[in-house]
């Protein structure tokens, strides 16, 4: 595979398909498509088939349905087991790259209107033990996951939430 696996992972139409999948458990390529239906069926497909060459995602069902094969897919449990100790450098900034990108796209077009897109950003830093981190990591996932659960709709837009833990120079 010649593509960085972050490259795979950031794209914002395969994290929305990954997380149908960490939502439903499975799914099939209609079934995921009922839900980003704002994503053309060609390029959905596309993304899909991706993901699977990538290993990130597995075919787990395959039933004939009139003169085709309908695949159900599920997420990979363990989709790199003999990665070690990761490049966790290179994943975060190539991670940042790609922020920055989409930023540079969105602030290209004229269009662009951050007030009425909700466009935010927020830096605080916490005083936390590792046991109150994960509490706020929990709670945060908690409401993300219920946001997760939102289906296409009436003035439904995707919004990609980014979130970053690191720390900070004063100790």
């Amino acid at each position: 595979m010649e593509k960085n696996i972050s490259e795979i992972i950031m794209n914002p139409v395969r994290l929305r398909i990954a997380q149908y999948l960490m939502i439903h458990k499975t799914g099939t390529t209609k079934e995921i498509k009922e839900e980003l239906s704002d994503v053309p069926p060609a390029s959905l497909y596309r993304h899909i088939k991706t993901l699977a060459d990538a290993g990130l995602i597995e075919v787990t069902d395959e039933k004939r349905i009139r003169g085709t094969i309908e695949k159900t897919y599920s997420l990979v449990k363990n989709p790199f087991p003999d990665a070690g100790n990761q490049d966790y450098n290179g994943i975060i900034q190539n991670g940042l790259l790609m922020l920055m990108s989409s930023f540079e796209k969105y602030f290209s077009d004229e269009h662009a209107d951050p007030q009425k897109d909700m466009l935010t950003m927020s830096t605080s830093a916490l005083m936390l033990t590792d046991e109150e981190m994960i509490e706020v990591l929990q709670k945060f996932g908690a409401i993300i996951a219920d946001a997760m659960k939102n289906a296409t709709g009436e003035g439904r837009k995707p919004r990609q939430f980014t979130i970053i833990s690191s720390p900070t120079e004063v100790q």
